[in-house]
């Protein structure tokens, strides 16, 4: 959890860029020909627009990082760790092109107060592709989580589902008679509820 914690920092350090810029943005223009100016400005707005979408990704990919880790910590096995991994990457993934979008959109505005149309948009088309990459890294972040979540659930007697254990035996890492061996106990479980809770703890331990 302590690297949540860190992607959480991270996340308000882009915050704290992106409502900077806003301010900026919203501060009086420099005194240059205004015909230049609009469409520069219209270029700074779709960059804040995009850098203010990547922000809001990328929130919501370090909310997904978060209840992924719970869910491992839940779940107890290898599987999900790993795919609570991948929602943390995912959402460092988020928070870095959020930053490259805030900045873009930084730079947008200063442009445009310079009634430089060309570098402006220049921009604005790297914070729009920078937003892009954070949702991308969002929608990772989100399946990962899900993954979680979909193993925590299976490994207890309520989300018990033996097929869907025994593919996840079968995706692990384990040597071939063990996992046969393991597939057995799940069987058998299956067939007598009343040794369900002890077989999938012993599912559990295996795989962690």
């Amino acid at each position: 959890m302590s690297r949540i914690f860190v992607l959480v920092i991270a996340l308000l350090g882009v915050a704290a860029i992106v409502w900077w810029g806003v301010i900026d943005r919203s501060g009086p223009a420099a005194t240059v020909d205004s015909v230049a100016v609009a469409p520069a400005e219209d270029a700074a707005e779709d960059a804040g627009d995009a850098a203010d979408a990547a922000a809001d990704a990328a929130a919501i990919a370090t909310d997904s990082a978060a209840e992924a880790a719970g869910n491992a910590d839940a779940a107890e096995v290898g599987a999900a760790t790993d795919a609570a991994a991948e929602a943390e990457a995912a959402a460092e993934q988020a928070i870095r092109a959020a930053d490259e979008a805030a900045r873009a959109a930084d730079e947008a505005a200063r442009q445009a107060e310079q009634g430089d149309l060309a570098t402006a948009e220049t921009a604005s088309e790297a914070a729009d592709q920078a937003a892009t990459v954070a949702a991308e890294a969002t929608e990772v972040a989100a399946e990962a989580t899900l993954t979680t979540a979909e193993i925590a659930t299976l490994l207890t007697p309520e989300g018990f589902d033996a097929g869907r254990v025994t593919q996840l035996i079968d995706a692990s890492p384990l040597a071939e008679a063990q996992k046969t061996s393991l597939k057995a106990v799940v069987g058998a479980a299956a067939a007598n509820p009343a040794f369900l809770q002890s077989a999938l703890d012993q599912v559990r331990s295996v795989l962690r």
